[in-house]
């Protein structure tokens, strides 16, 4: 290469370096306070009262163990949450940082208020993870935070690890702050946000799940084992689901009066007669495929026998269905999205319609059908 080339690159190396810019938009972790949970109240004076779990670790000297990681709460309140965090970043040692957020829980009387309203920052903020879970209370939302800790765990771990088993157990269904923006703002549909408590000592759990309608928790609660069928129904199974029926009411000895099965797969349908607005018939058919995971009695099971189980289970989850529906309707909470499905399949009808005048009052009929394909090694 020439003296003359040489210098040509160079000079141009020399002005690339010039023009490349450094990062001014850097956040140094050292710099941040990662907040992982945070639970939303309604405070005094129509203000939201918000507390914080700020993940922490015990400075040690050179050369010592690592710190052990333990938690810091602190709270703040405000008229909104951009208020509330203000007030916070007031608070604690570094910059307030959701980035890394997890869980949101919503106290129940704040629930009942209009969600998105409090939610709006997240939606706006490019840092607000919007995968994060979310969450009602029983009570207020900061008698969750305040634990710390759960049974040795960090709060985080052990609410988010709570909320993932539910929605694999078919308890509980898998719902973010992105999923629910959408349905918020659908005339024709609802959601179902998880309801966990405080159980004294110092312990959580899944109560069942909280009917919303439109963009407020009706204060409606389903049990777990309702829960479970409501969810199958709207299409939301989880990858193990088990019922627990009671198919021999007769017999002495009460374990031998339940059979307990899993749920392999499940195909719910929605069948819409609408003659008229004032004619709107519906029903919500599921087909189960089963097996049998329990089975006391342990009489021998032939196939006449399997299928009158089968019979059975079919009746007793469309009995247990009649007043789940009954409950969604009373709550004005149309979480099997029959709306969606009338707009979509009977649009002129549904231009003629006030959907939430008319939801709680058309008639909703189950069809379960159960199929038992096997019944365990035993057999």
């Amino acid at each position: 290469m020439s003296r003359q080339r040489k210098l040509s690159v160079t000079i141009t190396m020399i002005v690339c370096l010039l023009l490349l810019t450094s990062c001014w938009d850097q956040r140094l972790l050292k710099d941040l306070k990662l907040v992982f949970t945070v639970g939303f109240d309604k405070g005094e004076n129509e203000e939201i009262l918000s507390s914080i779990a700020i993940r922490e670790s015990k400075k040690v000297s050179i050369g010592g163990e690592p710190g052990e990681a333990t938690v810091a709460i602190v709270k703040a309140s405000g008229i909104t949450l951009r208020d509330t965090r203000l007030q916070l970043d007031r608070k604690i040692p570094g910059e307030f940082s959701p980035s890394k957020m997890r869980v949101y829980l919503i106290g129940e009387d704040l629930a009942r208020e209009d969600l998105y309203s409090i939610l709006d920052i997240l939606y706006r903020d490019p840092r607000a993870p919007l995968g994060a879970k979310l969450a009602i209370t029983k009570g207020n939302a900061s008698s969750v935070i305040e634990m710390g800790t759960i049974k040795e765990t960090l709060l985080t771990e052990a609410v988010t690890d709570l909320l993932e088993n539910g929605e694999e157990n078919t308890i509980i269904a898998n719902e973010t702050v992105q999923t629910i923006c959408p349905i918020m703002f659908d005339p024709s549909s609802d959601f179902v946000l998880p309801v966990i408590e405080r159980i004294e000592p110092h312990d959580i759990q899944i109560s069942g799940v909280g009917l919303i309608s439109g963009k407020v928790f009706t204060g409606d609660i389903l049990p777990p084992s309702d829960a479970t069928i409501l969810l199958l129904m709207a299409g939301h199974k989880g990858k193990k689901t088990q019922l627990v029926l009671n198919v021999h009411g007769d017999e002495k000895i009460v374990r031998n009066q339940y059979m307990t099965i899993n749920i392999n797969k499940s195909k719910p349908t929605i069948k819409i007669q609408a003659d008229s607005p004032d004619s709107i018939k519906v029903e919500v058919h599921l087909e189960l495929s089963t097996s049998i995971a329990e089975y006391p009695k342990n009489s021998p099971l032939d196939k006449q026998k399997v299928d009158k189980l089968a019979e059975k289970a079919a009746a007793i989850i469309e009995e247990k269905s009649n007043p789940i529906i009954a409950t969604i309707q009373e709550a004005n909470s149309d979480v099997l999205k029959i709306g969606e499905e009338l707009r979509v399949h009977h649009h002129s009808i549904w231009e003629e319609l006030k959907w939430r005048e008319t939801y709680p009052n058309i008639e909703i009929i189950p069809k379960i059908s159960v199929k038992i394909t096997g019944t365990g090694i035993i057999n």
